[in-house]
């Protein structure tokens, strides 16, 4: 346990994530940065522009995905924890940065949170911290017990993103981790010729090209009307199942003369890290210039089962003007704010992170003012 008590505890290192822990640090916060990169080989949706530069960043343009995270993490590491006076009272201000997978939030606060919320005793936790994070702080591997560690924190930003759900083409069952099961999908993903996974941010790449939709449902049908800014050859492939547009949908996909393939996906055709197109279970082989997948998401919030927390029908986190998070019957939550892709009803960008992320970071240190307007 480790018992320094932190202003601030940012979950997640990405683009959300690095600009809360900036942001609340240049207010003079002592911050904690959980990066659970290492530790779960997790990537967020950046990371996965492997080849293809970032245009959409407001500060680091031209960039790919490996190279963005890495300066993101240069950045974090201006920022070292020094010591200083206010007043008369001795701090630390700037930023610790962890590998580690937050396993579990628990407040601190016993006598104010649902009995569902696990929580430590007055007793068991320091009268200045609100939290307690429990992660997993050393690589996690098949058959190995979790080396777990405790920090404790006065306000926590989730910052933790969501992971894409993929096609099963080439899919490795035996495998353990997600992105060893995915593998053959992983290897077109990122790339110019390869898996998208954002119209917006890659639509520009195929302009006038004939583009591969995945997925079903009207669902899939968001990505086709985003692709319209860019081509009028669209493809949607269900792989294998039914296509599951509503009546009203499926009219004006055939008014656009979209054609929609039924037939379950074989396996990719490609060169290298380029994906071509595919080979279907019919032995047909179909071609196209672009692709991108959508069949939903995985938020990364499994840390906060038990919470009372308000998410959308996605299970990303709904929260107020200040980032907040609110509980089911709308109220805020004490100390407890999100930002980035995790955040419900917002634009899942780089440039749009960066702005939650700030936003955040400052909500969060500002709560922790001692002084604050008059209520009455």
């Amino acid at each position: 346990m480790s018992e320094t008590i932190y202003d601030v505890a940012v979950i997640g290192a990405g683009p959300a994530g690095t600009q809360a822990a900036i942001s609340a640090s240049h207010q003079m916060k002592h911050v904690l940065v959980l990066h659970a990169g290492k530790v779960s080989f997790s990537r967020g949706r950046a990371y996965w522009s492997k080849s293809v530069e970032i245009e959409d960043a407001p500060v680091f343009p031209g960039i790919i995905g490996p190279h963005f995270a890495k300066a993101l993490m240069k950045w974090l590491e201006s920022r070292p924890v020094v010591d200083f006076r206010l007043g008369a009272a001795q701090r630390k201000t700037g930023i610790d940065i962890r590998d580690g997978m937050v396993t579990k939030l628990i407040a601190c606060d016993a006598g104010s949170r649902e009995p569902t919320v696990e929580t430590r005793s007055a007793g068991a936790c320091p009268p200045r911290a609100l939290f307690e994070l429990e992660a997993s702080t050393t690589p996690i591997k098949k058959n190995a017990p979790l080396q777990l560690e405790r920090f404790r924190a006065r306000t926590v930003v989730v910052a933790a993103g969501f992971d894409d759900k993929w096609p099963d083409i080439e899919f490795q069952a035996e495998a353990a981790r997600l992105y060893k099961q995915y593998a053959t999908v992983f290897r077109y993903a990122g790339n110019k010729k390869g898996w998208h996974v954002c119209i917006r941010c890659d639509g520009h790449l195929h302009v006038n090209e004939h583009l591969a939709l995945l997925g079903v449902g009207d669902y899939i049908y968001d990505a086709a009307l985003g692709a319209q800014d860019f081509t009028d050859k669209i493809t949607i492939l269900t792989n294998g199942r039914p296509h599951g547009m509503s009546p009203p949908v499926l009219k004006q996909v055939a008014e656009r003369k979209i054609n929609v393939i039924e037939t379950k996906i074989k396996r990719h055709i490609g060169k290298k890290t380029d994906l071509l197109g595919f080979e279907m279970a019919d032995g047909t082989e179909l071609y196209f210039h672009g692709f991108l997948v959508d069949e939903g998401l995985i938020p990364n919030t499994k840390f906060l089962e038990g919470w009372d927390y308000q998410n959308d029908e996605e299970g990303l986190i709904v929260t107020n003007e200040d980032m907040q998070m609110l509980d089911s019957g709308g109220e805020p939550i004490p100390g407890l704010f999100a930002a980035g892709d995790i955040v419900s009803g917002q634009r899942n960008l780089i440039a749009t992170a960066f702005a939650l992320g700030q936003e955040a970071g400052l909500s969060a240190a500002d709560s922790l003012r001692k002084w604050h307007y008059p209520t009455e």
